[in-house]
């Protein structure tokens, strides 16, 4: 059976998803490229599954692109993004707990990227970088806690940590307390423009995560 992958426009960036295999993705500035690089990202997901013990099935060819979404601003300053046909329907028992595997082996890899790290190589702004590592670290947080807010599970932001460990970790904690809930939970919700559901924002979190983890180890080598 061939198997799906979604492209989507996001920060003059194409990311292509397989939505399959939840964290896999292939980004690149121009839209075929993105598409074509999904096999290859497709084997990298295999070995990080396998060295992280989690054993998914690996789609066969041929690949099939079944939506490719342009981003567009909702009024002047916020740019929305895809909402796929594959992020409609409601999360199931089985499936949540195979999200909980996948966002604790994400998170080991984000971590294990930081470890040893101290609070000047964390706090170390970087030339041409929007924040040091330790902000990054914020904005993971940060957005995951946002993209709870989206579907109404978040806390407020207030109560996050100052400090990025700890901050991820509240974060963390408050996603997988809502967990056992999530396949009582279906519909959309369509907040500024932008539609939302349960799965979108596991797709959202996943995906992130993974994204930031590469960023991290591309600025590794100029803070040490």
């Amino acid at each position: 059976m061939a198997y799906l992958v979604c492209a989507e426009e996001m920060d003059r960036q194409w990311i292509t998803h397989v939505p399959d295999l939840p964290g896999c993705f292939s980004t690149n500035p121009d839209r075929e490229r993105s598409i074509a690089a999904v096999p290859r990202a497709i084997e990298a997901y295999m070995e990080w599954c396998t060295q992280h013990g989690l054993r998914v099935p690996a789609p066969v060819p041929p690949l099939v692109v079944g939506e490719v979404i342009r981003s567009w601003m909702y009024e002047e300053d916020y740019e929305v993004n895809a909402f796929f046909a594959s992020d409609r329907p409601a999360v199931d028992a089985d499936e949540a707990a195979e999200f909980e595997r996948l966002l604790a082996a994400t998170r080991a890899d984000l971590l294990d990227e930081v470890k040893g790290l101290n609070a000047s190589q964390l706090d170390k702004q970087l030339t041409g970088e929007r924040w040091p590592i330790g902000g990054v670290l914020k904005h993971v947080a940060n957005a995951e806690l946002w993209y709870l807010d989206r579907i109404g599970l978040a806390f407020p932001k207030s109560e996050l940590p100052d400090n990025p460990f700890p901050r991820l970790d509240r974060v963390r904690q408050h996603l997988l307390g809502q967990m056992s809930g999530l396949p009582r939970r279906s519909g959309v919700i369509t907040l500024s423009g932008e539609t939302w559901s349960t799965r979108k924002v596991i797709r959202r979190t996943l995906w992130h995560e993974r994204d930031h983890t590469l960023h991290i180890r591309k600025l590794l080598a100029r803070v040490r």
